[in-house]
């Protein structure tokens, strides 16, 4: 989805929602090879379910989720989140580590975006806007 939209407005976004959480450690990006270039700038990404070809313009370590220790990272960014996926991106997280989602707000909305973070057990929810395109953002409290 992100693909074929300007990157920067949703990158400040994630940067802002980054700075907000206080985000210290690595941080993984999934299924978006350009969101994971435009990061490693100022963080130190590990790219996770990338396509190969994507995989070789990434020059950051690339991975796959399961294969992480549990609370290895300090945040997770996705792009276009199931419900499916919060349980295994929180294990992942450390405690106060935030997860941002990406979502088109065409097709599932703001109020779809929190109820999702929400469910996931996330708390200290934000959402920022870039073009249309919702960037939520919560941090991860292991219970």
């Amino acid at each position: 989805m992100l693909e074929g939209l300007f990157v920067t407005p949703a990158v400040t976004a994630i940067e802002e929602a980054l700075a907000s959480a206080k985000v210290t450690g690595p941080i993984a990006v999934i299924g978006n090879g350009r969101l994971a270039r435009a990061l490693a700038g100022t963080h130190a990404v590990v790219a996770i379910g990338l396509l190969p070809r994507a995989a070789k313009k990434h020059a950051g370590p690339t991975g796959v989720l399961a294969e992480l220790a549990p609370g290895s990272l300090g945040a997770v960014i996705g792009v276009d989140a199931s419900d499916g996926s919060l349980p295994e991106w929180t294990r992942v997280v450390r405690y106060g580590g935030a997860i941002i989602t990406v979502d088109s707000g065409a097709r599932s909305g703001a109020a779809n975006a929190s109820r999702r973070a929400l469910c996931g057990g996330l708390t200290e929810l934000e959402q920022r806007h870039a073009g249309r395109l919702v960037i939520t953002s919560g941090l991860v409290t292991h219970l």
